[in-house]
């Protein structure tokens, strides 16, 4: 009778202890979701961000790591505000919406969130139009507060993007979500500097371009954060079936050959793969390196679009083919083409397919 009173008073400090030391852990993991990141920041507390994004997205044309935009920002985070960001990555190279939407969906949850950079613009407009890229733009937003609905989003409007259709896209959507649209061209500009001594290849930043990258970056942030903004929200849809459901599918009806090892791979101009789907977009897996190929795309019949899968390093590619098709059975062939990447320098141009990527109906 005399200890259990001890006992009992024991465990409930060891209780508090765990409990203690868990709140701790959360805050420095920046995992508190009760404050938005502005008052995290504001108050000197870790966050985690992520970034969705292509080649600019993870800093290509920076001479070392350091010098990319996101370490700058994390720097600079630190030096004013003693707020340490952990930074988490869904970023490729040449990649599309359509892509960075295709790689969330396939990424595991990272933890709570607590802002998202998202970054594209320039590589889409190779492919799509602005009503296309306005579609898998909103739909990646979506998922995005989806998956993290305590995150806020940044979208960067890219200094290189010079198509108007497509940056008033980016910051229609962006302010339709409350999400705070980051325009890097006026910035660029205003520097007096010209495109060659701010960039390495007249598209991608040198260290020169990311600083201003990072300086304006932070100035929005420190000015979001003195306001006590509120965050991006999950808004009504702009555009209608934005909320996509992806499926992927290697159940072709018909081929020159057999797959093998997963992929279907040829190197013979000619040889051909086909599938039949439903719904109104296009995508297809493949595997890029430096032997890539490249592929002629018919749907119905009808030519869309010649896709290289040369790449420099060997990636799993989720390619864009086309969107705005009539909601109806669909048939797609894939046909090796006799044509080279100017890339390419190998002796080999190979095409290996995984799988066609469709919406699930």
């Amino acid at each position: 009778m005399i200890k259990r009173p001890l006992l009992v008073s024991m465990s409930a400090l060891l209780l508090l202890g765990f409990l203690f030391l868990v709140f701790q852990f959360s805050k420095a993991e920046g995992a508190d979701q009760s404050k938005t990141v502005y008052e995290k920041i504001t108050n000197g507390e870790n966050i985690n961000y992520l970034i969705i994004g292509d080649s600019i997205g993870r800093g290509s044309g920076a001479s070392t790591k350091q010098e990319t935009w996101f370490r700058k920002w994390e720097q600079q985070l630190k030096n004013e505000y003693g707020v340490t960001a952990k930074r988490h990555l869904i970023v490729q190279s040449g990649a599309t919406a359509f892509e960075g939407l295709n790689k969330l969906v396939h990424t595991e949850y990272l933890g709570p969130m607590d802002m998202t950079f998202i970054v594209f613009g320039e590589n889409d407009r190779k492919y799509m139009d602005e009503a296309q890229f306005a579609y898998f733009y909103e739909a990646l937003i979506r998922k995005t507060k989806s998956v993290y609905p305590d995150s806020e989003i940044i979208t960067l409007t890219e200094s290189p993007l010079d198509n108007k259709a497509f940056s008033e896209a980016i910051a229609s959507i962006s302010a339709h979500y409350h999400a705070k649209n980051i325009d890097l061209r006026p910035a660029f500009a205003e520097s007096k500097l010209s495109t060659y001594e701010l960039t390495t290849d007249l598209i991608h930043p040198n260290d020169k371009g990311y600083t201003i990258y990072a300086d304006t970056i932070f100035q929005a942030t420190k000015d979001l954060a003195a306001a006590n903004e509120d965050i991006a929200n999950m808004a009504i849809p702009l555009l209608e079936k934005t909320d996509i459901d992806l499926q992927q599918t290697s159940a072709y009806t018909k081929a020159s050959h057999l797959f093998t090892n997963e992929y279907w791979s040829s190197d013979i101009p000619g040889d051909s793969i086909e599938f039949t789907y439903t719904g109104t977009f296009l995508g297809v897996k493949v595997k890029s390196n430096e032997y890539g190929g490249m592929v002629d795309v018919f749907i119905d019949g009808k030519p869309i679009r010649t896709l290289s899968t040369w790449w420099p390093l060997e990636k799993e590619r989720h390619l864009y083919v086309t969107s705005g098709l009539e909601n109806k059975v669909h048939h797609v062939k894939f046909v090796v083409s006799d044509r080279k990447s100017i890339y390419n320098v190998t002796n080999k141009a190979q095409v290996q397919l995984s799988a066609i990527i469709t919406e699930k109906q």
